[in-house]
Formats: structure tokens, sequence, C-alpha cells
């Protein structure tokens, strides 16, 4: 409920459509969140459900995330440079979502209740480089922008994948996420901010 909130406010102050992507992010992270509370429960008794919220759940983790942070810090980035320098994480971001999507859909996934978290398993080769791969997109991309704000959001997502994979590499994918979402609380602070550019990067001139 607070990131919904959170997100309702950043999407009232953003005034441009390239904005919104951005200032939804609390948002879509909310209802990620309420995908696996569901999945909680239903993971104590109702399997057929629980496979369809596993699904769903793995498809904003693995597909959405890594496509959609470049591509929402590129709709908002006032450098023309670092836009055209976005463009290669959110294609890496493509990439590793396409490489995702694949296997979710041709694999079996699973989860279970361990302690307290949930394990999620998605079968496929190199973890290691996919890993590499999907951080690449997903934690790179925000440190390339101009706006001082959109690094901080950078910086939380790093701090975030370190702490939760050294503390709880079993339940990664659960405990990262959760995280991340209380990290994109730092996109208010995009508008509730002055967004001046870098020092050395011109902003974009209006046509």
């Amino acid at each position: 409920m607070v990131l919904l909130a959170i997100g309702a406010v950043s999407i009232g102050r953003s005034k441009t459509s390239g904005e919104l992507p951005y200032a939804a992010i609390p948002v879509i992270f909310a209802i990620q969140q309420l995908v696996e509370g569901g999945l909680w429960l239903d993971l104590q008794g109702n399997p057929a459900t629980a496979h369809l919220l596993t699904i769903i759940y793995l498809l904003f983790s693995n597909v959405l995330w890594p496509v959609y942070v470049p591509l929402a810090v590129r709709l908002i980035e006032t450098s023309p440079a670092r836009r055209r320098a976005l463009a290669y994480p959110l294609a890496v971001g493509v990439a590793i979502g396409l490489f995702f999507l694949y296997n979710i859909t041709t694999n079996p996934v699973s989860a279970a209740i361990e302690g307290a978290h949930i394990r999620y398993n998605l079968p496929h080769r190199h973890h290691d480089l996919v890993f590499s791969v999907y951080a690449l997109a997903t934690c790179f991309a925000p440190l390339l922008s101009s706006h001082r704000t959109v690094r901080w959001l950078g910086v939380a997502i790093i701090v975030s994948m370190i702490g939760s994979y050294a503390a709880y590499a079993l339940w990664f994918a659960s405990v990262w996420c959760f995280f991340a979402a209380m990290t994109s609380a730092v996109v208010l602070l995009h508008f509730s901010s002055l967004r001046a550019p870098a020092t050395g990067d011109a902003p974009a001139r209006s046509a």
C-alpha cells in the first residue's frame, strides 16, 4: 500500500508521457509484491493457482525489469549523449528478457516456501553469466543517467542486490525484489527535487 501511494504521488507529479514509466516503477513493484503475497497463500493449498502466480512473478522479476528499467531511464534522459549510451543496456535488457521468457515458457518452473522466504526454481544454463547480464541492464542503466536522483536509484538497487545475495542466496529472487521495491521510493525524489543535468551534459533542446 505504501508503494502504491508513493507511485500515485510520483505519477501525479510527472509532467509528460515520457515520465510516466519511471514514475510508475513503485506501482509496478507494488503489484509484483501483491502477486508474491497471493503466491505465498496459494503455496499452502492451491497448487494450480500457485503455479500460475509463480509464472506471473517470474515474468515481472526476470522479463519485465531488465527491459523496463533502462527504457524508463532513457525516456526521461535530457542529455542526447547519455540517451544514446542508454540504448546499450536497453538492448542487453531486451536480450536477457527474451532469454528468460523462452526459459519460463519451455522449462518447468516452481516455487516453494522455505523458512520465511519463497525459493524460485527457473532452470537454465550459464547462471553466473546470465545474472551478470541481468544486473548490467537493471543496475547499470540508472548509473548512466544525468539526473542525480536517478543515479541514487541505481546505487540503491546495487546495494540491495549485493546485500540480498550475500545474506539470502537461496532465496535471492524473492528477497532482492522485496528490497528493490523498497528502494523504488527513491523514484519520488526525482519528482520532488530540481532535476538539473550533470555538469558537462547539455540538456536536449526542444524542437
